[in-house]
């Protein structure tokens, strides 16, 4: 469940990087102590994409849904500004390890700033050779993205994160470190849901299903194939991992996705994804043109995923 938070008081922690494109800001809450992300939409000179963050935040009630290990994002308000925040992945004990330093370290050659170089078969390769149980979660990943149509699954979008626990020995009662790794829970899935189209641009692509269509299949993946240039559409490269050797892979997350989706739960999570805003903030909720056209849109990529052809 999506709640709503004013966190205009919540002390501002500076002295933490955070990379991407959007505005963000570490928060800690006064409450628990802990430490939150904020993130408000894209916003530069001609770009205002004001419905990212709410992106954001159906991605996460979406992919719950489906039983997807996903960050939760809830709403909140901070100075005057609408965003989606969510609690931060790691402690004291853990590391959030981006995909764009453990490519450089398992190849030397790999140019992060080439996207060309950011291909499945180097993130397949490494994963092969240090985690090859989280090749799953990686095709997983890529599958949701298919349906939300994100557009930025880029290094800084998904990571792993490694876990240090001072532990004694019971013989020796020496103190040993304890290093284990999890991939981390989807984030960052805000450059989805149309997020980039205006209201007008919307209302004309609720009324003509054809242009539904053709943005629907312009799709493309931030991730390349190797060999080939420029970014691949989204079930085109879901179709290439399954012939790379996943196909099993591939056939039981998309079932698994097939078995859990209900259009009607996914039309409720739209129509109430913002009533958790306060009467005093009504007005920026998602317009009701808006709210149809995500749930055309997500039926229609449910709709073409379950049809692909493997």
């Amino acid at each position: 469940m999506v709640k709503f938070y004013d966190i205009s008081s919540w002390e501002e922690h500076l002295y933490y990087s955070t990379g991407g494109t959007r505005n963000k800001v570490v928060v800690e809450n006064p409450q628990n102590k802990f430490l939150y992300y904020f993130k408000t939409s894209y916003k530069k000179k001609s770009k205002d994409y004001i419905y990212e963050f709410w992106s954001e935040i159906i991605s996460s009630e979406v992919g719950s849904f489906l039983g997807l290990d996903i960050l939760h994002y809830d709403v909140a308000l901070r100075d005057g500004k609408l965003g989606c925040l969510s609690k931060s992945m790691i402690d004291q004990n853990n590391t959030l390890m981006e995909a764009y330093k453990w490519l450089q370290g398992f190849n030397e050659k790999y140019d992060a700033n080439n996207k060309n170089d950011y291909t499945f078969q180097i993130i397949e390769k490494f994963l092969r050779r240090r985690f090859p149980s989280f090749i799953k979660n990686m095709i997983t990943m890529i599958v949701f993205d298919s349906i939300i149509g994100n557009e930025d699954r880029h290094q800084e979008n998904w990571s792993i994160i490694e876990t240090s626990i001072k532990k004694k020995r019971i013989l020796t009662k020496k103190i040993y470190t304890d290093i284990s790794y999890k991939f981390a829970p989807i984030y960052d899935s805000g450059s989805s849901l149309g997020r980039e189209l205006t209201d007008e641009k919307v209302a004309k692509m609720l009324k003509d299903k054809n242009q539904l269509n053709a943005y629907v299949n312009r799709g493309r993946s931030e991730i390349h194939w190797k060999g080939e240039e420029g970014k691949q559409k989204h079930l085109n490269l879901i179709s290439k991992i399954s012939n790379y050797g996943y196909k099993k892979e591939v056939e039981e997350i998309i079932i698994s996705i097939k078995d859990k989706y209900n259009e009607k739960k996914i039309i409720d999570i739209i129509n109430n994804i913002d009533n958790c805003l306060p009467k005093k903030l009504y007005k920026q909720k998602i317009p009701r043109t808006r709210k149809d056209f995500l749930v055309e849109l997500l039926s229609l990529r449910f709709k073409k995923l379950f049809e692909l052809k493997l």
